[in-house]
């Protein structure tokens, strides 16, 4: 991958902003033509930059859902027991985002369910009854304060 130039920053931030945005319309936020803004687009997609587009749901308009913060601790850290619990959970509906992390738990995920009940379901399933997991701690979310996964390109990829 090439470096970034201003141009490539600044079409990646309007995209994070809005993916539905049209090229005609970001031609005007970046100062180039329409066709050098979806050529750069295919470049970024094709490079793995941009890696999916889509669209994010408000779990209020929806009825609501819960969200729950879980850290989990794996009765061993051998790489295919890491591996293992890994595809379980990136094939599991309700896990959202799941991170390997460091320090005293392995992995930290954010959990949907409808509720109480469907989390409770969910732990069974995957904590209770699994034989990688040796112990997880759960918190509800009460209030999401700030949720999104806009990465700020203005900070990490400032000239040095």
């Amino acid at each position: 991958m090439k470096k970034l130039d201003n141009a490539n920053i600044k079409i990646l931030s309007l995209m994070q902003e809005n993916a539905a945005m049209t090229a005609d319309e970001m031609a005007e936020e970046v100062g180039l033509s329409a066709s050098a803004i979806q050529k750069r687009l295919r470049h970024l997609r094709a490079d793995g930059v941009i890696e999916r587009e889509t669209a994010i749901l408000s779990a209020e308009a929806l009825g609501g859902v819960s969200l729950f913060l879980v850290n989990v601790q794996l009765v061993q850290t051998k790489h295919d027991t890491i591996g293992a619990f890994r595809a379980m959970m990136k094939e599991t509906d309700e896990v959202l985002q799941c991170f390997h992390i460091t320090g005293a738990f392995d992995f930290c995920l954010l959990v949907a369910a409808r509720d109480t009940h469907g989390y409770e379901h969910f732990s069974n399933r995957f904590f209770t009854e699994d034989n990688y997991v040796a112990r997880f701690e759960t918190s509800v979310v009460l209030k999401s304060v700030k949720y999104g996964f806009e990465l700020p390109l203005e900070h990490l990829l400032s000239r040095r």
